[in-house]
């Protein structure tokens, strides 16, 4: 579509199972000041015993990937968290101990080995890493119900059975999510006993690193915390989703909002947005059947939702698929609205998109999938790894009006996305002007007509040239 911000993508491995990029909502895409790092699975086992699972580091900005490390001991891709000295740290099961592992490769040491220390009984075939500055630890949450504690040496500090079984569904895809005040959150897709039914989405917080916990409302919990619907926990999917499948692509707080992304397989199908607000536990936004901006529908089992979170309403991003292009809307206002940002050229036949959750310091979404070459029901057939980056913060604008006075042409504008922060202008080739602070009616001083302008957002993204209609 014409205006949308490109979607470049970057082939990462060629020889690649289709379970490449497994568990979409797990952080396997980092960024830090040495560059970009990325796990995933080449191989496929039926136990998931020995499945060759690999770190990538890109130093250049995503246009080239080198192996870092890589191994034959993997259930799917390790998830990875990166701290403020860049250190990363990777979380990986292992089906034959019962036990987790925790890998930290130190910027110090130029990521050239890890250091492997073991998460007691943390064995499962989904769960998920987040990483918590403030208290210098890390949090790893499980599919059999666990929850760890971990300090940045690799020593686990707690260790809860966090929740339990439900009478109809156990826990299936557990989600974390840390944020600026330092709230905790975890949210989670369930299963049907005993059926191969995703059937439903649930949510609580703790709000001291995981000692205690309670829900949206601040109702304290008892642990273990039932699972399914007949647990006290806030549920996310609506009384006539059970009997479907039901999926959580990706849940992200900002700003006093929490958002969700979740696929209902409905006849006709559902793909929800939905915001709750923090403050009254109430939710106030819930996008459905469609999920779209202008031209784009996003409709996909799994995607990511970023932001810059240090920066209060910076613009929120949420990046699935239209038509098999790997798309992006925006919000400017923390979820009430979006609007067509972003699509790739290329179609693919893709698997497990997941993306970092934080914009990249230059102000990049980034992340990851897996294309299975037009053989989308057979994970053993040849599978590439891409990985991808859109630039955020792109402004723009449509100019609907110029009135012409002497010296001086006032312009009126509508459209305005991206919350551009200043403007300047040119005519026809000649430099540019000054920047200026924006405005959506504003009057600039001229000896002629300009013809063009540029916008730069609140982010610092300076936009292409607009064109200023005669």
């Amino acid at each position: 579509m014409v205006g949308l911000t490109v979607i470049e993508t970057v082939c990462v491995d060629e020889h690649a199972t289709g379970y490449a990029t497994f568990q979409s909502h797990n952080q396997k895409v980092v960024s830090n000041r040495h560059g970009i790092f990325m796990t995933h699975i080449r191989t496929r086992n039926e136990p998931y015993t020995a499945q060759q699972w690999r770190l990538s580091h890109s130093p250049d900005g995503g246009k080239s990937f080198v192996t870092l490390y890589e191994a034959i001991n993997a259930t799917s891709a390790p998830a990875m968290e990166t701290d403020e000295q860049d250190n990363l740290y990777l979380a990986r099961p292992d089906f034959l101990d019962g036990h987790a592992y925790l890998y930290r490769f130190l910027a110090a040491e130029q990521y050239a080995r890890p250091h492997v220390t073991p998460i007691p009984y943390g064995s499962a075939g989904k769960y998920c890493l987040a990483y918590d500055g403030e208290r210098q630890q890390l949090y790893y949450f499980a599919h059999n119900n666990t929850f760890h504690a971990i300090s940045l040496d690799g020593t686990v500090r707690r260790s809860i059975h966090l929740l339990q079984a439900g009478p109809d569904a156990v826990l299936q895809y557990p989600l974390l999510h840390l944020d600026r005040a330092g709230i905790l959150h975890a949210a989670w897709t369930t299963q049907r006993r005993g059926q191969y039914l995703y059937w439903d989405i649930h949510y609580l917080q703790s709000p001291d690193g995981g000692q205690t916990w309670q829900k949206m409302d601040g109702t304290p919990l008892v642990l273990p915390i039932v699972a399914d619907q007949h647990g006290p926990t806030d549920r996310i999917t609506l009384d006539d989703e059970f009997d479907v499948h039901t999926w959580l692509s990706n849940c992200l707080v900002k700003d006093g909002k929490a958002h969700f992304v979740y696929l209902a397989q409905t006849q006709p199908p559902r793909q929800h947005y939905v915001r709750y607000d923090l403050q009254t536990a109430q939710r106030d936004v819930d996008i459905f059947p469609d999920f779209r901006g202008e031209g784009i529908f996003l409709s996909s089992v799994d995607g990511c939702l970023t932001t810059r979170a240090a920066l209060p309403n910076a613009p929120l991003y949420c990046v699935l698929a239209h038509a098999g292009r790997i798309a992006c809307l925006a919000s400017d206002d923390n979820g009430e609205t979006w609007y067509d940002y972003a699509m790739s050229e290329q179609q693919f036949t893709h698997y497990a998109i997941g993306g970092c959750r934080e914009l990249t310091a230059d102000g990049y979404i980034i992340g990851s999938f897996t294309d299975r070459l037009g053989h989308p029901l057979d994970p053993f057939a040849a599978s590439h790894v891409y990985f991808f980056k859109i630039q955020g913060g792109v402004s723009s604008a449509r100019v609907i009006r110029v009135i012409e006075e002497v010296g001086t042409f006032t312009l009126e504008f509508a459209e305005v996305r991206g919350q551009p922060s200043e403007i300047r202008f040119r005519r026809a080739e000649e430099p540019w002007g000054a920047w200026q602070p924006w405005a959506t009616t504003l009057t600039v001083r001229a000896p002629g007509r300009p013809t063009h302008f540029q916008l730069k957002s609140r982010l610092g993204v300076v936009s292409g040239a607009y064109a200023i209609p005669h």
